[in-house]
């Protein structure tokens, strides 16, 4: 019989011991950094969502701010074949015990009335379903909370006084989507404005030619002179519906400034063209216009000119000459305007959509312009911190003169007070060197010296050893050579975390230039911003567009310099 030794057993339990122990300790750690790098990935994921919000924002369109619910994504783009059409996605299908409670009574309320849908519109069947949404919704807002408590039949003869012919026209006046052409105008440079559907139908003023179905249909009860275009893609959707116009012009073409064509888009997507045949010429609009909303529009073309080079809001699309020759429209007073529609893709839907915004924000503002200052002063002041601070932090860190040590703590000390103490002192003293309305008083103090970053310059170079100082010496050079070439390349990481605290501080330097400017042209991008704002109002589609494109060169400069801006601090921290 075959007897475990004491000391056997006990090497077994060790090692079994020392094994569990092993997988205690990596479970331990693969649980730390779990837990760790979780933390991690929240709060990136929480700071990161007012940047997706407004990334989101900006994609949006404007019913997309006040609908019944706020997403942080934008609504999916659907293009359309036909229209007029309902729009199903107007009011979202309710998930509730009240709408539950009475679809049906309101179904049944509906489909006994005549509802003012046309058949070609949508079925009986397929009206009554998306107005019980909407309905439902308006219900839902004026009846009182204590009618819902109600018993089933009280509540069912309550919704059947509440459903009237008139408020399902008020619904179906939400959720019918049309196409609208309405007046068209003109005017010249001598400010002589005609309206050239006076007097006749808009249907009349238009002649169609398309290789799809496509008619216009006047609306006389319409409160403004207006008619319908109804169209359908669906036998060719690559199909081209082109309205042409002759245009009699009250004065001469050699006056003609600007056409406006006034326009309700139906929420369809379509791509529309715009092209005017004047003096044998064929011009074309410099960009299409997106059926991405339901609300009147005026479309303005006019030729380029001084205009485009202002600082005006441009709400106007700039004409550019695309062809020449004798087919096109010649006499001296009259003028072709062309209008093309095509049927969008799902992907020139999202792209029409996401560059919606942008291309405001870049109308309304002379965004370019405005960007360029700011450039400008970046450069400036980014030059000017480099060059003054690292002098005088050499001779603050290397060089021995009487009252040093007494000079540097009176430049700290300077770091407690607060700027809003100096700002009307330096305010008098611009003024009176006659800078107010230039942009010098928002880069020539950047030749002056920083307190701040002449401290930070100051602990590093006070590490670089003085063998380093001494070998120049040795070989020849003065204080100027051994700052230059000597100290200037060993505090690289600290001057690249110098010129990325100034790119900030002036990139989005709003104070100074809302200061000492009141001359629009000089505006740099933050008080542009700031602007745009004030003219866009409540657009904040296109705020968050322009907000967005201020902040991506922070974005994309930061990513690329993180290296040197976390060693520059951390060297810093460490040679002091």
């Amino acid at each position: 019989m075959k007897v475990n030794s004491p000391t056997a057993d006990t090497t077994r339990a060790t090692g079994w011991l020392g094994a569990r122990d092993r997988r205690s300790r990596r479970l331990r750690t693969a649980a730390r950094i779990l837990v760790i790098y979780g933390l991690l990935a929240g709060g990136a994921l929480v700071f990161s969502l007012p940047f997706v919000w407004m990334v989101g924002t900006s994609l949006k369109v404007d019913r997309e701010m006040f609908g019944e619910k706020i997403t942080l994504l934008p609504m999916r783009p659907v293009p359309r074949d036909r229209s007029p059409y309902l729009d199903e996605r107007y009011y979202r299908a309710p998930r509730t015990d009240r709408y539950r409670r009475v679809t049906e009574h309101i179904r049944s309320r509906l489909s006994a009335m005549e509802l003012p849908v046309p058949r070609e519109v949508a079925g009986k069947a397929e009206a009554v379903d998306i107005l019980a949404r909407g309905v439902f919704r308006k219900l839902e807002r004026i009846l009182p909370a204590r009618v819902w408590g109600r018993p089933d039949a009280e509540l069912a003869e309550r919704i059947r006084q509440e459903v009237t012919p008139g408020l399902a026209e008020e619904i179906v006046a939400h959720v019918f989507r049309h196409l609208a052409f309405g007046p068209v105008r003109v005017r010249s440079f001598d400010l002589q404005e005609s309206d050239m559907t006076a007097g006749r139908t808009v249907a009349s003023f238009w002649t169609i030619e398309s290789n799809v179905p496509a008619r216009l249909v006047d609306r006389p009860g319409a409160k403004t002179l207006q008619a319908d275009l109804h169209y359908d893609f669906t036998p060719n959707r690559r199909g081209l519906i082109r309205l042409r116009a002759d245009i009699a012009l009250p004065f001469s073409v050699e006056r003609l400034f600007r056409i406006q064509l006034f326009l309700r888009p139906d929420d369809s997507w379509a791509v529309m063209k715009f092209y005017v045949e004047k003096q044998g010429r064929l011009y074309r609009a410099e960009r299409p216009e997106y059926m991405g909303n339901f609300q009147w529009t005026v479309v303005t073309l006019q030729d380029r000119g001084p205009d485009d080079r202002s600082t005006k809001i441009k709400l106007w699309i700039p004409m550019v000459e695309v062809d020449r020759g004798p087919g096109y429209e010649s006499r001296p007073d009259r003028v072709r305007l062309i209008v093309e529609l095509r049927r969008n893709t799902w992907l020139g839907a999202w792209w029409a959509k996401c560059q919606r915004n942008y291309r405001g924000a870049l109308d309304y503002v002379p965004f370019w312009r405005y960007t360029a200052t700011s450039v400008f002063l970046v450069l400036l002041n980014i030059i000017g911190n480099i060059f003054s601070c690292s002098l005088v932090a050499y001779s603050f860190a290397r060089l021995n003169w009487p009252g040093r040590n007494f000079s540097f703590g009176l430049m700290l000390a300077t770091m407690m007070i607060p700027p809003q103490v100096t700002m009307i002192p330096y305010f008098l003293i611009m003024k009176h060197l006659g800078w107010y309305n230039t942009l010098k008083p928002l880069w020539v103090v950047s030749f002056f010296g920083n307190a701040f970053n002449i401290f930070l310059l100051r602990q590093f170079m006070k590490g670089i050893p003085r063998d380093l100082e001494d070998a120049a010496r040795i070989d020849g050079c003065n204080f100027l050579q051994v700052y230059w070439y000597v100290i200037m390349p060993l505090v690289k990481p600290t001057l690249a975390c110098i010129a990325i605290f100034t790119f900030l501080g002036v990139w989005n330097d709003f104070i100074g230039p809302l200061i000492y400017l009141s001359d629009q042209r000089l505006y740099p991008l933050s008080l542009g911003l700031y602007a745009f704002n004030v003219q866009a109002g409540a657009n904040y589609g296109m705020m968050m567009a322009g907000s967005l494109l201020m902040t991506l060169p922070v974005v994309v400069i930061f990513f690329f310099a993180q290296k040197y801006f976390i060693q520059g601090v951390t060297l810093t921290g460490l040679k002091a």
